[in-house]
């Protein structure tokens, strides 16, 4: 028995969108696998680090400087910092992380929990690098300089020098502090529509508690007189 042309057609057209539709469907199957794979937990490449983990393992050979120690000296409330890194026993898991404030150790926030053994880590990095991220020679040599930009957060920064990876880190070496020159400066001015047409808001960050500082603003033309007006609470 023969099939009418019209119904082989329209046969061969819906096999050819079934396949069409299935093939879409590997391909972003695939896709998204490999970026899980690829990506951690997909949320924040921070989340990785096992710092709860974490032991300390300080080396005497291993060191870890960086400057300049004082930051914003021009007014800046970001700076790149330098970080000088040398380990007797490089591996292409060394990790450098960034901690604020400085001292992350027991001594700043005492165990809960009678079965922590001392000394833990309290907080976790707000940034890392691997130490061979353009230091291609790190594992030959054992040494590595590396670049990272602050902002400035109210708060002083040391960097670390961990191995074992993200999830087995070590603690190999701390570097010395680094801080802004002036941590409660005020920062990140926001302009706002007023309460009426002719009037606009201005909000700031700032570090200084009420009692510490008068709040003000500073406005006019660049290049003419400023005016100087009480901010409202």
């Amino acid at each position: 028995m023969s099939v009418p042309k019209p119904q082989m057609e329209e046969g061969f057209s819906f096999l050819t969108l079934k396949v069409a539709l299935l093939l879409v469907f590997l391909v972003q199957f695939t896709v998204a696998d490999s970026h899980h794979k690829h990506a951690g937990d997909g949320v924040q490449p921070l989340s990785k680090i096992q710092i709860h983990r974490a032991v300390y393992e300080l080396h005497e050979n291993a060191s870890v400087k960086a400057y300049p120690v004082l930051l914003g000296t021009k007014g800046e409330d970001s700076q790149w910092v330098t970080v000088e890194v040398a380990s007797p026993k490089p591996s292409e898991d060394d990790w450098l992380a960034v901690f604020s404030p400085a001292n992350f150790n027991s001594s700043t926030c005492p165990s809960t929990n009678d079965r922590q053994k001392a000394p833990n880590i309290c907080s976790a990095p707000i940034k890392y690098r691997f130490a061979n991220d353009s230091n291609a020679d790190y594992v030959k040599t054992g040494k590595a300089s590396l670049k990272f930009q602050l902002i400035n957060q109210r708060a002083d920064f040391s960097f670390a020098l961990f191995s074992g990876g993200l999830f087995s880190p070590k603690l190999l070496a701390v570097s010395n502090a680094v801080s802004f020159v002036n941590p409660k400066a005020p920062l990140y001015p926001r302009l706002a529509q007023g309460k009426y047409w002719d009037e606009m808001t201005v909000t700031w960050t700032s570090g200084y508690n009420i009692i510490e500082a008068v709040p003000f603003v500073e406005w006019g033309l660049k290049g003419e007189a400023q005016f100087n007006l009480p901010q409202e609470h």
